[in-house]
């Protein structure tokens, strides 16, 4: 056989062809990469898996860690020694303080990951008024509508107070509603000096710094009552010159009942 039948051939691939042979063994590559990398985490993972008790126990935060209470005072330093002398983590001192003040609406928990002492914000209700029950002091009024108590200096409030007796839920939450119309400047001819529950059917009563008393009845259209009274007790003043009294639980009537708050004494001494 001549040289020329001996000779040997060397197949070259074309551009085209090795870039797609190239990209095969990429992915073939990444695919092993990823394989490799997906072994070792579920090895670690068993790993974890297989740690002593003692070890993950000793990872887990530690029961009655120290706390840091915030919120205003007096009742920071009083939550403080409440929550230090309460069992527990941090959830369970925040809900002991919950349980031992009214006066906290809610305690936010939280922990920097540098720390282990935690931190608990005292989220306090919002006092609207002194309250009583039957004469006795029985707390505050708050914007929601419950009755709290508070520590001694936790609120300094001035001006008018509020009988609750056994007034309902509803009617307290209604009153907190229509606390900001009723205690405004001018908005009753004499500025509110309590309000008292006097039951289901006689509704609420005004006490006013003149000594007049308005039985106001359910608490609505408090606006419109408000506007009403001023105008009749003005229209009564301008006749005859005095307190007096108002009667507005027939206001979706169209009445205002008005009788002067005290009878006048005549020149010779009997009441007239």
């Amino acid at each position: 056989m001549s040289s020329a039948g001996r000779r040997r051939f060397r197949v070259v691939a074309r551009p085209k062809e090795r870039a797609r042979r190239v990209r095969s063994v990429a992915a073939l590559a990444a695919v092993a990469a990823l394989g490799g990398v997906a072994f070792v985490t579920v090895r670690e993972l068993a790993a974890d898996f297989r740690l002593p008790a003692a070890a993950r126990a000793s990872a887990a935060p530690a029961e009655d860690a120290p706390v840091r209470v915030d919120g205003p005072e007096p009742l920071r330093g009083l939550a403080q020694a409440a929550a230090d002398a309460a069992p527990g983590g941090a959830g369970e001192k925040a809900q002991a303080l919950k349980a031992k003040f009214p006066m906290i609406a809610d305690v936010r928990v939280a922990r920097a990951w540098t720390e282990k002492t935690a931190t608990l914000s005292l989220v306090t209700r919002r006092a609207i008024a002194p309250a009583t029950r039957r004469g006795k002091p029985a707390g505050f009024l708050g914007d929601d509508g419950t009755v709290f108590a508070a520590p001694e200096g936790a609120f300094m409030l001035t001006g008018a107070t509020v009988e609750v007796a056994d007034a309902p839920a509803g009617e307290l939450a209604a009153l907190a509603r229509e606390w900001p119309a009723l205690t405004a400047a001018g908005a009753l001819p004499s500025p509110l000096a309590e309000m008292s529950f006097r039951g289901k059917d006689d509704g609420w009563q005004a006490r006013l710094e003149d000594g007049a008393d308005v039985t106001w009845g359910r608490l609505e259209w408090t606006r419109e009552k408000l506007a009403r009274l001023s105008e009749a007790v003005a229209d009564a003043r301008a006749r005859e010159p005095g307190t007096f009294s108002a009667d507005l639980r027939w206001f979706e009537d169209g009445k205002v009942l008005l009788k002067p708050s005290q009878p006048k004494i005549a020149a010779h001494g009997a009441l007239r």
